[in-house]
């Protein structure tokens, strides 16, 4: 071990918090062989062989053990990985465990052996090598421990468990054991019985059933083997001799095994195992110097313990001999002389003035022990006996954490007894949740309540249910006590005094229980010291020699103590110098009073620098104060002055010494540039081994509490220093403080005393802060603003679980946070360039453990450089501890100023305080050079000019601000950043980029249109500008953006409405409107109307639903408005044309311009030629959309309407088939079409009503057209109106000399077979009789065309004339007429074949009659005509 001069206990509070499995074994015994005895409790522990070897895998892992009656606890502990399954407990039903287990490992097991009172037990489970190693290490991760698979099974193997045999005449009565595992795996088992035997058994090898051996070694008169045989077992039970053996070690020596025995005569015995013989008697006393006094003494528990060096032939025992007035210790070790055993007299060393031992430890080096005081107190001291060293000259302190005082708590006044008592009582370290959870029951079973159930397993207790239940049961109890009496606030308040305060009186009583030492572990190879206590486990770490110095008794240091000292150099003078202000520090210490240290912490919390608050707690020492005016207060403080000052002037160099002692406080050693990360990579090697060291829960439950021991223990010498000082200047001459000392110290020792107590009291207060739970969604949302700001480095570890980091279920404090995080990883990483880890063996307690809690001081120590803890409270979402911390910093601390700003702006930003945050912010940017966090980690940046980096970090900001959606803040910091911006800042753009989206998004539209046009970088502009577009178009805020000038930005806008435009979704988003607007509020009608019919154009294509029809209509009407308003002349527009997105060959890599992949020969595409629209043509596409509109209105199902649109043909017959024949004859007469369709239609739709009838819709299409001219009435039948609508078609649209549209009429009646109405024939007779008896030829009419033959002849012969239209008959002085002679040819010859019907031949008689008289009289008007002619001949010549 490394020599240290004190060692300090840090306490695992949350060891009893383990999950524990609980195993009864049953061992078969007899009631008959069942004692009644009540064996102490014990414990212990046991070491790997290899725990000191930086590579393997047993580095720093240990088992540790406690028996209490029938229970024995097994637990396995590693401070590199947590360990799983690693807590047993094992009960020996009416079966009390024997002092001591003992745990042994060989190349593959580790073998625990337990003996009790009448078995002996053998539990074989894996080696941790044979495990499954974990690789990488990791705080986070566990692996099996050695535990992991115990079972009743193993127990239960008859090879690993023996019961001892007992007779009628033979019955031993155990008190205590020892035992050993042979090279062969036999385990032997040493067990003193209370008349001087020692029973010893011998199990078989492991794995092997054999035969287990029972022997009695004892060495008896003769009178003694004659009282065994003739007195029964049980009349002698309870009954001890003289040399009984009292505790009992086993050791392996050559080829045998020995048992020391020391007895109740004072006499060490050793017994051969092999030969069963006693082979030496030694009397203990002879080693004394006043032994033969107390030849008399009764012995008073005495003890003996064992240690073996390297080498296994190397053994040391130590005993314990213990009387009524004193002890003693005897350091001895075996020889072999002249074949004789003997004991070579190492060292006899005074126990002291302790009352009771509770166990004790040897290495070759130190011995170790702990005692309990008469009060119950436990002291714990150790000694070197050999070699010298610190020690040497007497016991050496182990200073213990101070037991919680049953007293009441000191209440702070700005804080009620609730919030203080649940602050202390929950604060990590302070109590197990165990202790707390039994406290309450206690509580409330006095309280007259029922208790809050079972808490056998505490692992399961969540501290925040714990809390709330604390809470809940006192606050019922309160006020059941207040009950309905009305009460001052005094009353109330001392109430709730009384309350917690009694509350925590049961908490400190079952605390102190748990706390209770029970034994001592030493691993000699590591050089770790373990107080096994009954529900607790503590470590006792050493001490630097700040720490000795300050809490050694005074006068009990010395020059020695501090040899190998770096801060202290050889001069003994500076050394004596030292060591005597200590002596005076501690003076000061002892007459501060517990009130007055809890005010003078509450006073830094509250920001009073310390010197204040020194000067006047020296002023009341010295009895100088306003409050010493009374004798005894002034006759005090003239003690407290002259004892100072003798001891003040034993000082030789006052100055050098202060400076000296400020100098080994100070963790960066004058040089806060010093305490950066190194960014070198370590050696592969060392990395490698350092990378799981001390990772472990447990671990970081160690270094957290040392490193609050330590911040603590500096924070008080500090402060007694500093109190110190101030009464050297008070003292003056008096004290030999020269006037150029006074002056010294008032303006260089104060300041630098108060500066580094602030940064201890900073590091204390943050080791107490519990860390608070993260919600998933805070996590998340920090790691997005740790993007923004590119920060990454810090956030090691960030995806780690708060839960996970909760140990035995307290909440975590920040150190623990952090040592599980970047701070944990950087401590190794230091501890592993520090070459601590470079040899193979290496001992990791007593010189590791202290430099990596000195590290990790280092890198959480205010007056640095480096801000590696501040950067990971802000990555883990800790604002409100980051909060206090900068609070605590700011008034005095210098380094890092700016960061801390920066970093509080940030906390302040998630805590809801952004215009707090953004004034944080401001104050940065000043020291941005100057800091390396801003510079290096937040800017990542290697420009230093000043504008321009300030620039870049108001960049940084904005980024994270636009996480928190305050526009307001952008604007507000971006136009702080154009104020001091540089003309040819890059960055300028930017931030007008910033102040133009936040105004727009605040909806500030002017603001947003100057930022817009202030931007001078064109692509920037155009963004803002498109975006500016965008934005107000959704808010529909279409005259405010047409009303803007756009000074050199109008073709630009246009341009991005119209993308927009042609871009965008009709159905979602509109740009054709305002564009329409937007060229409309300048006056550009004709731009206006292409863009209405560009947009018509769009809907018919992408829209094909009725909505989407009308809005077409309007875009056509809105298009022809526009362009009414242009001069005829310019009334036309461009048919907008879909843009080509086929890549042309030429762009396409490796293409042809004139051939495709396969050779063959491309079209040669033509230019697409533009298409001018004018208004003629526009209005014609407005009317088939307006006809398909009314179709759609009129029709129920409108789906074939309104798809895709329609050719006017198409159109046409749609509006037919509806009936809609007044539009539908506007059509035909707009695109120049034939009314055949229009005529053919209406005739069969009037075939239609007078052949089966109206329908539903009859009505409605009749009313679609024109029908007021036609004296509609209810007594015209929709038939008749029908067809007087059709008679009206015909006579409106008739033409002279054409008489179309009647033939197509009537060609549809004939063709349907209708009989042809009256009127029609009427008509059609005057307008075109041979046309009509034409059509009646060919539908085969023969009857109708007979009849219509002969009364044609009829009227051409002078009867009935006008029914044919015809102005004169058949006269030789009238115009000629003429008869259809082919129509009548071929109807004569149609019924001339008819010869089957009589009746067509009748009419063929009477057609051939006729026009035989039709002959005569042509023939005689034709004689008449030549006799007229011949007679205006002869006139003419005569």
């Amino acid at each position: 071990m490394a020599d240290y001069s004190s060692y300090h206990e840090a306490s695992l509070v949350t060891a009893e918090n383990y999950r524990w499995k609980e195993l009864t074994i049953t061992t078969g015994a007899t009631q008959g062989t069942l004692q009644d005895v009540n064996l102490p409790d014990s414990a212990g522990g046991f070491s790997y062989r290899d725990s000191a070897k930086v590579n393997a895998v047993t580095r720093n892992r240990f088992i540790y053990w406690r028996s209490s009656q029938d229970t024995v606890e097994l637990v396995e502990l590693s401070l590199d990985y947590n360990l799983s399954g690693n807590a047993v407990r094992l009960r020996f039903p009416d079966a009390p465990i024997l002092p001591r287990v003992s745990i042994h490992e060989t190349h593959s097991h580790v073998v625990v052996l337990v003996a009790t009172i009448h078995s002996v037990h053998r539990l074989v489970v894996p080696h941790p090598n044979k495990l499954h190693r974990m690789e990488p290490y990791g705080g986070e991760s566990s692996v099996p421990s050695v535990f992991a698979d115990v079972s009743l099974a193993q127990f239960r193997e008859s090879t690993n468990c023996y019961v001892i045999s007992h007779s009628a005449s033979q019955s031993y009565e155990f008190h205590t054991s020892a035992s050993w595992l042979t090279n062969e795996g036999e385990a032997l088992f040493a067990m003193a019985t209370n008349v001087g035997s020692v029973v010893l058994i011998k199990l078989a090898p492991m794995g092997i059933q054999g035969i287990v051996t029972q022997h009695e070694l004892r060495q008896a008169t003769v009178m003694q083997r004659l009282w065994t045989g003739l007195v029964p077992a049980v009349m002698r039970r309870g009954q001890e001799t003289i040399d009984t053996t009292l505790s009992l070690v086993m050791n392996p020596v050559g080829q045998d095994f020995f048992v020391f025995c020391v007895c109740r005569d004072h006499k060490l015995r050793m017994w051969s195992c092999k030969n069963q013989t006693c082979l030496a008697s030694i009397e203990l006393l002879e080693f004394l110097p006043d032994g033969a006094e107390l030849s008399e003494a009764p012995a008073v528990g005495h003890k003996i313990r064992q240690a073996v060096g390297s080498d296994p032939r190397n053994l040391i025992i130590g005993v314990y001999l213990g009387f009524p007035d004193r002890n003693q210790f005897l350091v001895l070790q075996p020889t072999l002389e002249d074949g004789q055993w003997r004991l070579l007299h190492i060292a006899s060393i005074e126990g002291g003035k302790e009352s009771t031992l509770i166990d004790f430890g040897l290495t070759m080096t130190h011995l170790w022990a702990a005692w309990s005081t008469s009060s119950g107190e436990t002291v714990a001291k150790f000694k070197a006996y050999e070699g010298g060293g610190p020690g040497s000259e007497g016991w050496s302190p182990v200073f213990l954490s101070s037991s919680h005082s049953s007293d009441d708590l000191l209440v702070p006044p700005f804080l009620e007894p609730r919030e203080a008592y649940m602050d202390h009582i929950f604060q990590p370290g302070k109590f197990s949740l165990h202790s707390i959870g039994r406290a309450l029951n206690l509580y409330h079973g006095q309280s007259g309540g029922e208790g809050i159930g079972s808490l056998s397993d505490m692992s399961q207790i969540s501290m925040d249910a714990l809390k709330e239940e604390t809470m809940a049961i006192i606050g019922n109890d309160i006020q059941q006590k207040v009950g309905g009496s009305e009460m001052t606030q005094e009353e109330y308040h001392n109430l709730l005094q009384q309350s917690w305060s009694k509350f925590y009186a049961c908490c400190v009583q079952y605390h102190e229980v748990a706390n209770k030492a029970v034994g001592v572990m030493l691993d000699q190879a590591t050089g770790m010291v373990v107080i096994v206590k009954k529900s607790l486990l503590s470590v006792l770490r050493p001490c630097d020699a700040v720490e000795h110095l300050y809490l050694s008794p005074i006068g009990s240091c010395v020059a020695e103590d501090f040899a190998n000292v770096p801060f202290v150099t050889d001069e003994t003078s500076l050394c004596n110098d030292l060591i005597a202000l200590s002596d005076c520090i501690k003076i000061v210490r002892g007459k501060l009073s517990p009130i007055i240290q809890l005010s003078f912490e509450n006073d830094l919390f509250q920001l009073v620098r310390p010197e204040e608050v020194a000067h006047q707690i020296a002023s009341d020492l010295l009895g100088l104060g306003a409050d010493t005016d009374t004798p005894s207060r002034e006759a005090q403080g003239t003690v407290f002055t002259a004892k100072l000052s003798r001891r003040l002037q034993a000082i030789q160099d006052m100055d050098k010494t202060i400076q000296t002692m400020l100098a080994a406080i100070d963790l960066a050693e004058g040089n806060p540039e010093s305490l950066m990360l190194d960014e070198d990579e370590p050696d592969a090697q060392q990395h490698l081994n350092a990378s799981g060291l001390f990772t472990s829960s447990s671990a970081v439950d160690l270094l957290a509490t040392s490193f609050t021991q330590m911040s603590h223990t500096r924070l008080n010498l500090l402060r007694d220093l500093l109190i110190l000082q101030c009464a050297m200047l008070r003292l003056g001459q008096q004290a030999s403080i020269s006037q150029d000392i006074s002056i010294k110290i008032q303006s260089e020792l104060i300041p630098d005393t108060a500066n580094l107590l602030l940064a201890y009291y900073m590091l204390y207060y943050m080791s107490g802060c519990v860390t608070t739970s993260v919600h998933t969604n805070s996590m998340e949302s920090n790691m997005r603003q740790l993007a923004a700001l590119e920060i990454t480095d810090a956030s090691s570890g960030l995806g780690q679980s708060l839960a996970a980091s909760q140990m035995g279920g307290m909440s975590p404090t920040v150190i623990h946070m952090f040592l599980r995080g970047v701070g944990g990883t950087q401590v190794r990483s230091q501890i592993s360039r520090g070459g601590y880890l470079s040899q193979d063996m290496c001992e990791m307690w007593t010189g590791v453990l202290l430099p990596a809690v000195s590290k990790l001081a280092q890198l959480i120590w205010p007056i640095s450089a480096n801000f590696l803890f501040s950067e990971f409270l802000m990555c883990r979402c800790q604002y409100t501890q980051l909060q206090e911390c900068i609070r605590l910093l700011n008034p005095w601390c210098e380094w890092n100023a700016g960061s801390r700003q920066f970093l509080l702006g940030h906390s302040l930003l998630n805590s809801g305080e952004p215009h707090k945050a953004l004034s944080c912010f401001l104050k940065v940017a000043n020291r941005l050079a100057r800091e390396d966090f801003l510079l290096n980690k937040l800017l990542q940046t290697e420009e230093l000019e000043g504008k321009k980096l300030d620039i870049l970090y108001y960049l940084k900001v904005i980024r994270l601000l636009e996480q928190f959606s305050v526009p307001d803040l952008v604007i507000s910091l971006a136009n702080t950043a154009l104020s001091v911006a540089d003309d040819d800042d890059p960055n300028i753009s930017t931030l007008w980029c910033k102040v133009f989206k936040y105004h727009l998004e605040l909806g500030h539209i002017d603001e947003a249109y100057r930022a817009m046009t202030a931007n001078r970088d064109h692509e920037r502009r155009h963004d803002c500008l498109r975006q500016f577009v965008v934005v107000l178009c959704e808010r529909a805020q279409i005259k405010q953006l047409c009303q803007f000038p756009y000074v050199d930005l109008h073709d630009e806008v246009v341009s991005i409405i119209e993308s927009r435009a042609r871009t965008v979704d009709l159905t979602t988003h509109n740009y054709y409107d305002l564009l329409y607007a937007f060229h409309i509020y300048r006056g550009n009608y004709r731009k206006a109307g292409g863009v209405m019919y560009e947009q018509a154009m769009r809907l018919a294509l992408e829209v094909p639903t009725l909505s989407g029809l009308q809005q077409q209509a309007k875009c056509y009407l809105a298009a022809i408005n526009a362009l009414r308003l242009v001069h005829p002349n310019y009334a036309w527009i461009v048919k907008p044309v879909p843009t080509d997105t086929q890549p042309s060959r030429e762009d396409m890599m490796g293409a042809s311009p004139k051939r495709t992949y396969d050779g063959d020969e491309l079209e040669q595409h033509v230019k697409r030629q533009v298409t001018v629209l004018e208004l003629k043509e526009i209005e014609k596409e407005y009317l088939l959309v307006s006809a398909r509109l009314k179709l759609a209105n009129h029709e129920q199902d409108s789906s074939h309407v309104t798809g895709i649109s329609l050719s006017a043909d198409e159109t046409l017959a749609l509006l037919v088939q509806a009936g809609l024949f007044d539009t539908a004859v506007t059509v035909c007469k707009t695109f120049k079409l034939p009314l055949n369709s229009v005529f053919e239609g209406l005739a069969t739709k009037c075939v239609k009503l007078s052949s089966n009838g109206p329908d539903d819709l009859t009505w409605k299409w009749l009313s679609a057209n024109e029908l007021g001219q036609l004296n509609p009435s209810r007594d015209v039948g929709p038939a008749d109106i029908a067809w007087r609508l059709l008679r009206a078609y015909l006579i409106k649209y008739d033409q002279e000399g054409d008489h179309t549209y009647y033939k197509c009429v009537v060609n549809r009646l004939l063709s349907v077979g209708f009989h042809l109405p009256k009127w029609l024939v009427n008509t059609y007779k005057k307008l075109h009789a041979a046309e009509l008896l034409t059509l009646y030829i060919n539908y085969d009419m023969l009857e109708e065309a007979t009849y219509l033959a002969l009364e044609y002849i009829d009227a051409v012969m002078g009867k009935g004339t006008e029914y044919f239209g015809l102005t004169t008959p058949l006269r030789a002085t009238a115009p000629s007429v003429w008869l259809p002679y082919n129509a009548i040819d071929h109807l004569s010859r149609a019924l001339r074949d008819a010869t089957n019907e009589p009746l067509l031949q009748k009419l063929h008689l009477s057609l051939q009659n006729k026009l035989r008289s039709y002959h005569n009289q042509a023939q005689q008007v034709s004689e008449q005509m030549t006799n007229l002619a011949l007679q205006r001949y002869q006139q003419g010549t005569s």
